[in-house]
């Protein structure tokens, strides 16, 4: 508290200004230091890169942000919060993040309030954020500003350590999943479009996202795709954005072999994890991954405000 209270009197005498990280790029490590503060636990800032989340931050990922805005003085960070792609509609928040915490100084009011100025003019329409359960502050600071909880989000990861390969019967079923071709987009198409009509992930188009870094697996059947999967990354963990089964041949354990397929080819990969995220109230997804053997990492509540 008595560091608090310090760093208010400071930044009294001090002029703070807002600024994009790109016109002060000598402060990215200090923004990525200040997210790295919030790591997993009550202080969690969780971040709005999907595949980033629950990980050691980077400058990476602030170059993947839509932009940063930073609070600083002449010579130093005081907060940073990063706007993060989403939808066409709308955009995912990370942080804010102060060196003075929520309540220390208006700084965490004021980059909330430039991030959605910066917003308004760009087609945007709403902004969302993701609010680790146990960081019961930062939820009643958003709330304080016009946010509202819309659903919860649970954040599975599985060990892909050889302790944990998959059996000889199962290593035999992996075999029916294979890598997508060219050949197979327009189906995964049809398929991700089926199971997720909202998704971006078909926008501009497969290809594109093949060379952005995601993989695409297919499940075949008699002629026909009976499931598809995106996984991206190349670290020793990867993310596993998307998995669909076709509407008509759910409920037949093809989910259960497809996820088996993809742990068993990114292992091969050199993966060491595998990670995901999932709505709460999907049970029966939640109930695939439990018994895949993923383990909750943490649950976060999905919070929305208009702009």
């Amino acid at each position: 508290m008595a560091q608090r209270v310090t760093t208010t009197k400071r930044l009294a005498r001090e002029r703070v200004r807002l600024v994009d990280l790109d016109q002060r790029p000598e402060l990215a490590s200090a923004a990525v230091a200040a997210f790295a503060a919030g790591a997993p636990g009550k202080l969690h800032l969780v971040c709005g890169l999907p595949a980033s989340m629950g990980q050691v931050p980077t400058t990476a990922d602030l170059t993947a942000c839509l932009g940063v805005v930073l609070a600083c003085s002449a010579t130093e960070l005081l907060g940073a919060v990063a706007l993060c792609p989403y939808s066409d509609e709308q955009v995912t928040l990370w942080g804010p993040a102060s060196s003075a915490g929520l309540h220390g100084t208006n700084i965490p009011e004021r980059l909330l309030t430039e991030a959605r100025r910066a917003l308004k003019d760009t087609g945007y329409t709403s902004v969302r954020t993701l609010v680790d359960h146990r960081n019961r502050e930062l939820r009643a600071f958003f709330i304080a500003h016009g946010f509202v909880a819309w659903k919860d989000n649970v954040i599975f990861e599985r060990s892909l350590r050889s302790d944990l390969a998959l059996t000889t019967e199962s290593s035999a079923t992996a075999d029916d999943v294979r890598l997508a071709t060219t050949r197979d987009h327009t189906r995964i198409s049809s398929l991700f479009a089926e199971a997720f009509p909202e998704t971006g992930h078909l926008v501009p188009d497969l290809a594109t996202r093949e060379r952005e870094g995601y993989r695409h697996y297919v499940l075949p059947g008699s002629g026909t795709l009976v499931g598809a999967a995106a996984v991206v990354g190349n670290g020793r963990r990867r993310w596993l954005k998307l998995i669909g089964v076709a509407n008509k041949q759910r409920a037949k354990g093809h989910g259960q072999r497809l996820l088996a397929g993809i742990i068993h080819h990114e292992s091969a990969l050199g993966a060491g994890q595998l990670g995901l995220e999932v709505l709460g109230d999907n049970a029966p997804a939640v109930g695939l991954y439990v018994a895949t053997g993923f383990k909750r990492q943490f649950t976060a509540t999905i919070m929305t405000a208009p702009l």
